[in-house]
């Protein structure tokens, strides 16, 4: 089955947003993209692997750019997910009483003057 231009561009567009999304500034990875005929279903799944894990995204429908748009918008859901995971479990908040010295809070003058 072919796509039609506009929704070729469409999906490309779509691609280029995961792939901004998935870009660690290694180069570029690979997706593997696999569609199948059933009856009157299109399956699509599409898998990316990410900082170690496998990103799959399934989409089924009648209409073959339907089905592609399905998965890529799951593949989408799941880079996020992974990607703030990542990010926010690489930040360590700061303890009260560093932060709280560090700006002089909490020092008395211990002057022999006195």
């Amino acid at each position: 089955m072919d796509l039609s231009p506009a929704q070729s561009l469409k999906l490309t567009a779509e691609f280029e947003k995961v792939g901004k999304l998935l870009d660690n500034g290694l180069g570029e990875a690979g997706a593997h993209v696999v569609l199948s005929h059933e009856r009157h279903l299109n399956n699509v799944e599409i898998t990316v692997a990410y900082h170690h894990h496998e990103l799959v995204g399934e989409g089924s429908d009648p209409d073959l750019f339907s089905a592609i748009h399905a998965a890529v918008g799951k593949l989408e859901k799941q880079a996020v997910r992974v990607r703030e995971k990542w990010r926010d479990g690489k930040r360590i908040p700061r303890k009260e009483t560093d932060a709280s010295s560090e700006r002089g809070e909490g020092k008395t003058d211990k002057s022999p003057t006195g």
